[in-house]
C-alpha cells in the first residue's frame, strides 16, 4: 500500500530496465601514473582514442542516451500510471479498511453482546444446573435413607419370616409326625371298627338266636296258659262231680305247669337281661376302648384338639347310632322290658 506524498517506487523491474547495459567503462577510473605514451591492452595511447573514433562514439553514446531518455520517459509515464492506479487502489483499500475496521467494531460489538448474553444464559443455566442437581441431591438423600428405612423393616420382616418359617417348619416336622401317629391310631382305630362290627354282626346273630328262643318260649307259655284256662273250665264245669283221684291229678297238673310256668317265665327273663347285658358291655366297650378326652386334651395343641374332637364326634356318633339301634330293637320286640314292674307282696 502506498501512502499520499511518498515518491513513486519504480519497482526492481523497472529499475534494472533502464540501467541494464546503458554504460561501458572503456579504461580505469584514475590516469596511469606510470608516464605518457604506454600503450593500453586495449589499443589506446594513455586510454584514450583519437578524435574520428570520438566523435563516432560520442554520436553513439548521444543517440543511446536518447533512446534511454525516451525509454525512461516511457517509464516515468507507466511510472506514473502505475502510482496513479496504485494511488486510486490504495484509496479504494483505505475505504475499504475503513468500512471493514467499522464492521469489525460491529462485529466486535455484536461479539460482545453476544458473548455477554451467552455468558449470562451460561450463568443462568449453570444456577438452574445447580439448583436442580442440589435438589436431586436432596431428594436422592430422602430416598436414600426412605430406602435405608426400608431395608431395615425388610430385615426384621426377614429376620420374623425365618423365624416364622423355622417355626413353621419345627411344626410341619411336629405336625407330620402327629399325622404319622394319627394314621397309626386311624389304622387300630379302623381294625378294632371291624372287630366292633364283627362283634356287632355276631351280637346280632346271637341277639336273633335268643329272639327266636324268646319267641318260642313265649310261644310255649301261652300255650300253657292256654291249656291252663281250659283245665280250669273244666273242673269249674265238672264241679262236684269229680273224684278225689281226678282232682289230685288235675292239680298236681296244675302244678306242674305252674312250676313250668315259672321256670320258663326266669329263662325268658335271664334271656332278657343276659341280651341287655351284652348291649351294655358292647357299648362300654366303645367308652373305654380308647384313651380318654380329657387325658388327650392335656397333651394336644389346638389343631389336635380340633382333630381329636372331629373323632371323638364321630365315635360319638357311632355310639349312639348302635345304642338308638338297640333301644328301638327293644321297643319293636321287647316292649316289656321297659315297663316298671311292681314289686310282689
Amino acid at each position: 500500500m502506498v501512502e499520499d506524498g511518498d515518491p513513486p517506487s519504480l519497482g526492481p523491474e523497472l529499475e534494472f530496465d533502464m540501467w541494464e547495459g546503458q554504460f561501458e567503462f572503456l579504461g580505469e577510473a584514475f590516469p596511469d601514473i606510470r608516464g605518457p605514451g604506454r600503450k593500453m591492452k586495449n589499443g589506446l595511447k594513455n586510454g584514450y582514442k583519437a578524435k574520428p573514433e570520438w566523435f563516432i562514439e560520442l554520436n553513439e553514446d548521444v543517440q543511446m542516451l536518447q533512446q534511454q531518455m525516451s525509454v525512461l520517459a516511457d517509464n516515468q509515464t507507466h511510472s506514473d500510471e502505475r502510482y496513479t492506479r496504485a494511488k486510486q487502489d490504495n484509496a479504494t483499500l483505505q475505504a475499504r479498511v475503513l468500512m471493514l475496521e467499522e464492521q469489525l467494531r460491529e462485529v466486535e460489538t455484536r461479539s460482545e453482546e453476544k458473548l455477554a448474553e451467552q455468558e449470562r444464559r451460561h450463568k443462568e443455566l449453570v444456577a438452574r444446573v445447580d439448583r436442580e442437581k442440589q435438589l436431586q441431591v436432596e431428594n436422592c438423600a430422602i430416598r436414600l435413607q426412605t430406602l435405608e428405612l426400608e431395608n431395615s423393616t425388610l430385615r426384621e420382616e426377614a429376620s420374623r419370616c425365618k423365624a416364622a418359617s423355622d417355626r413353621l417348619k419345627v411344626e410341619t416336622a411336629r405336625l407330620e409326625e402327629q399325622l404319622n401317629e394319627n394314621e397309626i391310631l386311624i389304622t387300630s382305630l379302623r381294625e378294632e371298627i371291624a372287630n366292633l362290627r364283627e362283634q356287632e354282626r355276631k351280637s346280632r346273630e346271637t341277639l336273633q338266636a335268643n329272639q327266636q328262643v324268646i319267641e318260642e318260649l313265649s310261644d310255649e307259655i301261652e300255650r300253657l296258659r292256654s291249656e291252663q284256662r281250659r283245665t280250669l273250665a273244666e273242673l269249674d264245669s265238672r264241679g262236684p262231680g269229680i273224684c278225689p283221684s281226678d282232682h289230685e291229678n288235675l292239680q298236681s297238673q296244675f302244678l306242674a305247669l305252674k312250676e313250668e310256668n315259672s321256670r320258663l317265665q326266669e329263662a325268658h327273663d335271664e334271656m332278657q337281661a343276659l341280651l341287655l347285658t351284652r348291649s351294655v358291655e358292647e357299648g362300654r366297650s366303645l367308652l373305654t376302648g380308647h384313651q380318654s378326652l380329657a387325658a388327650e386334651l392335656e397333651a394336644m395343641s389346638q389343631d389336635e384338639v380340633r382333630l381329636a374332637l372331629k373323632e371323638q364326634q364321630e365315635v360319638n356318633a357311632q355310639l349312639r347310632a348302635y345304642i338308638d339301634g338297640i333301644l328301638l330293637n327293644i321297643v319293636d320286640n321287647y316292649p316289656q322290658l321297659l315297663e316298671v314292674k311292681p314289686a310282689p307282696p
